[in-house]
This record gives C-alpha cells, structure tokens and sequence, in this order.
C-alpha cells in the first residue's frame, strides 16, 4: 500500500521540484542558447540540454536533479524528432492536447443555440423552459 508521508518527504519534493525546474531549464537552454548556435551547428541544437544536463547531473542535491530533467527533456526532443509522424499521431506526441483546445477564449457562437446576447443558451425547441 502506498503511504502519503513517504510521497510528501522533503527529499521526494526537492527532487520532484529539481525535475520540473531541469525541465524547464532544457526549454530556456533550446530558447536562448540554440540560436546563437553557428548554421553548421543547428542541427545539434536539440541535444544542448542533454549536454547540459549531463554536467549538471554529476552534482549532489538539487542540481542534480535538475540536471536529470534536463537529461529527461532533452532526451524526448531529440526523440521526436526521429520519430516517425504517423507513430506520432498514433501515440499523441506533439500534436494539440484536446485540454487545451476546448474553446478557452475563443467565439462560442458555433455552439447550437447560445446567443451572446440574451445569455440563452438553450434552443427553442430543447423542451427546456425559458426562465
């Protein structure tokens, strides 16, 4: 059975936040770093973060373990890129993630029967009462 308090342990949180902060870290590294690249370079861009977490994971603590979610980070990107497209789809890497697209901020007047200007969001003939 799984036990709460050794999840919620100092050390599982350092690491846990160590990871997500290496991952992020890969992302500023490919932002940043990758364009001043020279041209004959660029194709290595994506495995800046793998060099640098490599490095970085030698170290005890915290950068240690932000040096492992850079490894992580860095290791997928390159991975995608030599992963076939249709393997990609099949999986869902790297396209849209249905949570991110569920109409946030966008026109809502496609949906059938909303009217933005009554707030009525049924049809007439919906067999709802109209308040």
């Amino acid at each position: 059975m799984v036990n709460i308090k050794n999840i919620l342990k100092k050390d599982n949180l350092i690491g846990a936040a160590g990871l997500g902060a290496g991952s992020l870290g890969a992302e500023v590294v490919l932002s940043k770093v990758a364009p001043m690249l020279p041209d004959a370079a660029a194709k290595f861009a994506p495995a800046l973060p793998i060099l640098a977490g490599l490095i970085l994971s030698n170290s005890k603590g915290f950068l240690g373990h932000v040096g492992k979610g850079m490894l992580a980070q860095g290791v997928a990107g390159v991975a995608k890129q030599y992963i076939p497209a249709d393997t990609k789809a099949s999986l869902g890497i790297g396209g849209d993630v249905m949570m991110g697209n569920v109409m946030m901020g966008e026109s809502l007047s496609p949906v059938a029967g909303f009217s933005s200007d009554s707030y009525d969001y049924t049809s007439g003939d919906a067999g709802e009462m109209n308040y």
